[in-house]
């Protein structure tokens, strides 16, 4: 017969940080130690625990790695509560606390104007339907704009969520446009066609782009904006959001943020 005294086995369901190897802690998370470490520091720095009102079921250190796990594996808040031993609305309640502080990590955009930043739209399955529209990928999605470096694929600037039936340049002149510097060295697809700010393919007379030698530097240069997406992807939360309101653009910057860590401390 099957025991049903699940009890005996909830201690090994509790994940906590000190205990983690870097082999686990890189399988959850896709970070290293000295990377998990420094982004303990830097969320510490931004959102300090006060000691004051109700204690908090997990140490700060672990309510990061819960926060970075709960987005790379896009986990319900069920099976997070029940990793870390903990019920499934504090759980909940570590995220809506460290989602924000993560998001403010990606910081404003550099300001060297040699650069060349590629920018490109990308959408992303979301539950929220007062956020969303029916997409080209035939789900309710949102539209999101990443700008990128294209020297090193570090995200410059990420744009709010938008329905993801509006068109690429129509979400960018509606965010990024509005928030984003003015750089002289800014690329985008066909899709920014009309945008003084952003530079298209060139085109001839019929309106059709001129495939020569300069488009084919152009589509590599281009190729760049698509693996930083596909990065950014790795996190399973960017490819179906549950959670409702802001959290989608909190998600999409803390990602970004991560992925900025990875290459600054490798």
């Amino acid at each position: 017969m099957l025991r049903q005294d699940f009890g005996l086995y909830a201690p090994c369901l509790r994940l906590r940080l000190a205990r983690c190897t870097s082999a686990d802690l890189h399988a959850w998370t896709g970070l290293a130690g000295p990377q998990m470490q420094h982004l303990v520091g830097q969320l510490w720095d931004l959102a300090p625990d006060t000691g004051r009102g109700r204690p908090w079921a997990l140490p700060f250190a672990d309510q990061v790695l819960l926060v970075v796990l709960s987005y790379r594996t896009n986990l319900t808040m069920q099976q997070l509560g029940s990793l870390f031993g903990i019920s499934h609305a504090a759980a909940h309640r570590v995220i809506a606390r460290l989602a924000e502080p993560l998001a403010q990590l990606l910081g404003p955009p550099p300001t060297d104007r040699r650069e060349l930043w590629v920018v490109d739209g990308t959408l992303i399955p979301v539950h929220d339907q007062r956020r969303t529209a029916k997409s080209k990928n035939y789900r309710r999605s949102v539209n999101v704009q990443v700008v990128c470096r294209a020297r090193d694929r570090r995200v410059v600037a990420v744009g709010d969520a938008w329905p993801g039936n509006r068109n690429d340049i129509v979400v960018f002149r509606e965010t990024l446009a509005k928030t984003l510097p003015d750089h002289p060295r800014l690329s985008g697809d066909g899709g920014y066609r009309g945008c003084d700010r952003i530079r298209t393919p060139r085109r001839g007379p019929d309106g059709r782009i001129i495939k020569d030698r300069t488009y084919h530097r152009f589509r590599k240069r281009r190729a760049v904006a698509e693996h930083t997406i596909a990065r950014l992807k790795d996190h399973q939360i960017l490819r179906q959001c549950r959670r409702r309101g802001d959290a989608i653009n909190h998600a999409v910057a803390g990602v970004a943020a991560l992925h900025n860590l990875k290459l600054d401390i490798r």
